[in-house]
C-alpha cells in the first residue's frame, strides 16, 4: 500500500551489473552514519535488469530499512531514478551509485543539521570527492570538487518541490548526459538551492566505469549529448519561453565546442549529424547565427569564431536560412484570450468577439486574442482585423484537426500575456466590465496563480432557454483566468492525447492540485451559450457511449501524471475513478459488448500501470459507493459495484 510517511530522506540506488562485493561498500558507509535516527531514512535499490542481488545480503544490514525493487528489463540509470522517485513518500530524495560511497561518517548529519537550523529547502547541494586512478606505485588520488551541477550525487532534493514542478528523468536519456538534463531542469525552476560548502559523498574510481573506460566518453556519446540539448530546448520552451532564444544559440556555441573538443567516434559520427541536423529543423525560428557568433566572440579569438560559423553554415546549408535581426519585440499583455475555432467562417465568433470588444474599464491594448484554427482555415479570416480594428488578433493552424485541447495548448505556447483565459468559439463575455472585475480582484490577490470566477449556462426548460448559474466548474477551463508563468513553470498543459472529451477535466484537475493560490471569485464573467451542434447534443447512445470510453482515456492518463507529481494521492483517485465509473455505467444502461471492450482495454492498462496502487474491492470502497448520492449514483444501487470490478478492473 503506498501512502505518504513521516521519513525524512529516501536515498535511492540504481543497480545493473553491480553484485553485493561492490555494493557492500556503499551500504557499510550508510550504516555507519552518526547522528542519524535511521527510522526516518528508506533505501531504495532499484534492480535495472543485469545481476540480481540476494536479498539475504541486504538483510544483514538490520538497522537499514532497505527495499529492493527489481525487474527484467534494463532501461538505464535515469529510468531506475525517475521510478525510485514515484516509489518515494518521504520529505526529501537522494541519488548514490552503487559502486559509490558517503565520504565521512556525518555526511548525512551535515544535511540534516542544514534543515535543522535553516529550514527547509528545494535542493540542498554538496561538494564531493573524486577518486583518480592509482599511479604507477598503485597509489590512489583525490580531489576536492566543487559544487556539481551535472551530476545527481552529493544533492537532497524537496520532493514535494519536485512534484508541484513536473520535474523528471527524461525517459528518452537512457545511458548518458540524464543526470545533466535533470539536475539543469532542478536547478533552473529552483528559487531556494543552499550550497553546503563540505564534501559528503566519493565518487569512486572504477575501471569499467561508463565515464572512465579508455575511450572518451564524450567521444562515445557525442550524439546523445546533442539528443539531450535538443530535449532540454523542448521542455525549456514550454516552461521559460523567454529564455529559449539564448538557449537555442547558447547549445550551437556548446554543440561546437564538445564537437572540437571530443570529436565523434566513427561509429557513431552519422548519428551525431543527424542529430544535428534535427536540432537546426526544430529550433529553426529561433536559431540566430549572427547573435550566437557574438555570444562566442567574447570567450574566443575571431579565427575561431569564424570557424564556428563555417561549421554551423555548412550544417544548415539547404535547411533553413539564418535571420540576421534581433526579433520582433512583442508587448506584454495582461490577458491572452485563447479560442479554438473548427469553422469555415468566423461568423460563429462574433458574439464572443463582439463581447470583448465591448469591454469597458480594461484597455483593450491590454487583452490580446489567439485564434486557433483548428484543421480548417476560415475564409473571411481577414474580415476579423477589419471588423475589430481595437482588438489585437492573431491567428494561428493546427497541422491538422486535433480538438480543443491540443488547440487551447497551441495557444499557451503562443501566448504573452501575464494570465491566459480560454473561450469557446460560440460562448461570449457575459457583462462589459467582466474583465475589469477580474482584474480587481488581481489587485486584491496579487501572488493568484488560477482565479476562477462563476458562469451562466443557457438550457432548456420546458423548452424556453434559460440561463442557469453555475458556482465553480471543476470540469470546464472557461470561466477562469491562469497566470501563464505558473502554468509554464510547473510543465502543465492540456494533455495532446485528449482531443474532445474530458481535456478540460485533465487540465483543470492538475492546475487546481499543483496551484499554491487559487482565488475564487463571486462575479459572472461568462455565458455558455446553447449550441446544438456540440458534442453534447449528440445521439444519447453515441454521447453515452463515449463518454464512458474517453472518461477511462482521461483517468489513464490522469494516473500517469500522478505517477510523477502526487502519487500519495493516487490510491484514493484509483477508488474515486472505479466508483464514479460505475455510476457512470450503471447509471447510462447500455450494456453494450463493443463499448464494455472498448472500456476493457484501458481499464486493464489502469491496473496494471497501478497494480501497487490498486487494493481491488474492499469494505472501505464499497461504504464510499454507498455514500455518493448525487450525479449519476442519484437512485441508482451500489450493490453491483463488486461485480462490476470483478468485470472492468482487471489486469
Amino acid at each position: 500500500m503506498m501512502v505518504r510517511n513521516d521519513k525524512l530522506l529516501t536515498i535511492v540506488i540504481p543497480q545493473h551489473k553491480e553484485d553485493e562485493s561492490l555494493l557492500v561498500r556503499l551500504l557499510v558507509s550508510i550504516n555507519n552514519q552518526v547522528g542519524i535516527d535511521f527510522s526516518t531514512i528508506d533505501i531504495k535499490i532499484i534492480g535495472d535488469g543485469g545481476y540480481r542481488l540476494n536479498e539475504n545480503f541486504l538483510h544483514s544490514f538490520h538497522q537499514l530499512n532497505i527495499s529492493y525493487l527489481y525487474y527484467a528489463e534494463a532501461h538505464g540509470p535515469g529510468y531506475a531514478r525517475q521510478f525510485g522517485l514515484e516509489q518515494s513518500f518521504s520529505r526529501y530524495i537522494a541519488y548514490m551509485d552503487a559502486d559509490d560511497e558517503l565520504n565521512t561518517v556525518n555526511a548525512l548529519w551535515q544535511f540534516v543539521n542544514i534543515i535543522h537550523t535553516t529550514g527547509d529547502h528545494q535542493v540542498i547541494f554538496s561538494r564531493y570527492v573524486e577518486e583518480h586512478q592509482p599511479d604507477v606505485d598503485g597509489r590512489k588520488q583525490y580531489t576536492l570538487r566543487e559544487f556539481n551541477p551535472s551530476a545527481a550525487y552529493g544533492k537532497w532534493l524537496n520532493i514535494d518541490f519536485l512534484r508541484e514542478y513536473g520535474l523528471y528523468w527524461h525517459p528518452e536519456l537512457q545511458h548518458a548526459y540524464e543526470d545533466t538534463f535533470f539536475l539543469d531542469l532542478v536547478l533552473t525552476c529552483a528559487t531556494d538551492v543552499y550550497y553546503l560548502d563540505v564534501p559528503t559523498y566519493t565518487w569512486l574510481y572504477h575501471d569499467n566505469s561508463i565515464v572512465r573506460t579508455t575511450v572518451d566518453y564524450n567521444q562515445k556519446y557525442l550524439d546523445q549529448y546533442v539528443l539531450e540539448g535538443r530535449l532540454w530546448i523542448k521542455e525549456i520552451s514550454q516552461r521559460y519561453p523567454n529564455r529559449e532564444r539564448f538557449d537555442v544559440n547558447n547549445g550551437l556555441i556548446n554543440i561546437y565546442n564538445f564537437y572540437k573538443q571530443h570529436p565523434p567516434l566513427i561509429d557513431i559520427e552519422e548519428q551525431f549529424f543527424n542529430e544535428v541536423k534535427q536540432y537546426v529543423i526544430e529550433n529553426a525560428d529561433k536559431i540566430n547565427l549572427r547573435y550566437a557568433a557574438q555570444m562566442y566572440a567574447e570567450q574566443q579569438s575571431q579565427s575561431v569564431v569564424q570557424s564556428f560559423i563555417t561549421f554551423w553554415q555548412e550544417q544548415v546549408s539547404g535547411l533553413l536560412r539564418f535571420k540576421e535581426g534581433s526579433g520582433q519585440k512583442v508587448l506584454k499583455k495582461t490577458l491572452s484570450v485563447i479560442i479554438p475555432v473548427s469553422s469555415e467562417t468566423s461568423y460563429i465568433m462574433m458574439p464572443l468577439l463582439l463581447s470583448i470588444n465591448n469591454q469597458v474599464q480594461m484597455p483593450l491594448n491590454q487583452i490580446e486574442i489567439l485564434i486557433i484554427q483548428d484543421g480548417q482555415v476560415m475564409k473571411d479570416v481577414d474580415n476579423l482585423k477589419t471588423l475589430f480594428p481595437q482588438l489585437d488578433i492573431r491567428l494561428y493552424q493546427t497541422p491538422h484537426q486535433m480538438g480543443p485541447g491540443p488547440a487551447r495548448s497551441l495557444g499557451i505556447h503562443q501566448a504573452n500575456g501575464e494570465f491566459v483565459m480560454f473561450c469557446d468559439a460560440d460562448d461570449q463575455v457575459h457583462t462589459v466590465n467582466a474583465f475589469a472585475k477580474m482584474c480587481r480582484q488581481l489587485l486584491k490577490y496579487p501572488d493568484t496563480d488560477i482565479l476562477m470566477a462563476k458562469y451562466v449556462n443557457e438550457q432548456y426548460n420546458q423548452k424556453q432557454i434559460v440561463l442557469a448559474l453555475w458556482d465553480y466548474n471543476y470540469g470546464a477551463v472557461y470561466p477562469s483566468w491562469y497566470r501563464r508563468t505558473f502554468l509554464q513553470s510547473r510543465g502543465l498543459d492540456f494533455h495532446l492525447d485528449l482531443h474532445s472529451y474530458y481535456e478540460d477535466t485533465f487540465f483543470v484537475g492538475i492546475t487546481m492540485r499543483t496551484a499554491s493560490r487559487v482565488t475564487y471569485s463571486d462575479e459572472v464573467i461568462y455565458t455558455h451559450r446553447l449550441n446544438p451542434n456540440s458534442l453534447i447534443h449528440q445521439n444519447l447512445t453515441v454521447r453515452q457511449s463515449n463518454f464512458l470510453v474517453e472518461f477511462c482515456r482521461e483517468n489513464y492518463y490522469w494516473f500517469q501524471a500522478a505517477h510523477k507529481r502526487f502519487p500519495q494521492r493516487l490510491q484514493s483517485d484509483i477508488d474515486n475513478f472505479v466508483v464514479s465509473l460505475y455510476y457512470m455505467y450503471e447509471s447510462y444502461q447500455l450494456y453494450s459488448i463493443e463499448v464494455d471492450n472498448r472500456m476493457l482495454l484501458i481499464t486493464k492498462k489502469i491496473m496494471l500501470e497501478n497494480e501497487d496502487y490498486w487494493r481491488g474491492w474492499t469494505p472501505a470502497l464499497q461504504k464510499k459507493a454507498d455514500n455518493r448520492k448525487t450525479g449519476d449514483a442519484e437512485n441508482i444501487s451500489s450493490q453491483q459495484l463488486f461485480k462490476f470490478i470483478q468485470k472492468f478492473m482487471v489486469k
